[in-house]
Formats: C-alpha cells, sequence, structure tokens
C-alpha cells in the first residue's frame, strides 16, 4: 500500500478520536459539537453532590424544555412548582474550547455557562448553577 493511501486511512480516524473532550465521553462522533448541542432537551436526571435529586427538580422545573436552535437561539420553558410560567429566550454558542454552552439572556449582558460532561446525540450531561449549587443535570431528547 502506497504511504499516500496510509495517510488517508490514519488521517479521518485521528481527527474523529480527538473530536470528543468530554470527561464522560462519548469516545469518538461523527457529528460535530454544535450539532449534538442542537435539540430539545428535557430533564432525565438531576444530581447535587453525587445525591439523586431527580424528584426535587422535576417538581421544581415541571415540563422543563431547553431548545437550543441551529440560528444560535435558545428558548427556556417550564413551570416553577407547577404554579408559575417561566420562560426565557437569547441567544448560545459553545466556549471557544467547546468545554461550556454559553448562554446571553436577551435584554442582559449576563451570560451563563454550563460545562459539558456528556454530549451524545440524544443525550447530554452538564453542570448547572442552581442557587449557588453545581448540580449535575443529565438531559435527553
Amino acid at each position: 500500500m502506497k504511504l499516500k493511501n496510509i495517510y488517508l486511512l490514519i488521517f479521518p480516524a485521528l481527527v474523529f478520536m480527538s473530536s470528543c473532550i468530554y470527561e464522560d465521553g462519548p469516545k469518538m462522533s461523527f457529528r460535530s459539537k454544535k450539532a449534538r448541542v442542537v435539540n430539545s432537551w428535557y430533564i432525565d436526571k438531576a444530581y447535587e453532590a453525587g445525591v439523586d435529586k431527580t424528584d426535587a427538580y422535576k417538581s421544581a422545573f415541571v415540563n422543563y424544555k431547553l431548545d437550543l436552535k441551529t440560528d444560535d437561539n435558545y428558548s427556556l420553558n417550564y413551570k416553577a412548582y407547577n404554579l408559575l410560567d417561566y420562560s426565557e429566550k437569547g441567544t448560545w454558542k459553545l466556549s471557544d474550547d467547546n468545554l461550556y454552552i454559553v448562554f446571553k439572556p436577551n435584554n442582559t449582558t449576563q451570560e451563563n455557562k454550563s460545562k459539558i460532561l456528556r454530549l451524545k446525540n440524544h443525550e447530554a450531561w452538564v453542570i448547572v448553577n442552581v442557587n449557588n449549587k453545581d448540580v449535575e443535570l443529565h438531559l435527553r431528547d
């Protein structure tokens, strides 16, 4: 086999193997990070300091839905404690190192970051700050 053919086989494998930088994977993906982020996300599990708090978060954020769109806009909707409707819109982007999703709500200069731990096509694990506590959210589509 010619050296050129070997490079053609090895180069794509190296690119795909280095495409994931997240603690919990995946090890390899054929979709870009942005393509994997763009989705409608719902809370599947929630953990505070390793303790399962899923029921508490699903009660506090009823019908939680985070829509990340290809045009870099997002919307977040839920019903707080099943009493008050909450809605937020703004823009989102991946940080330069692709380790965070950065949210900028409309009509504010504040940015909120979510650290990405796992990013698959139908599953994402992120760390968010809720009431000054780091919470690990497992999201699904």
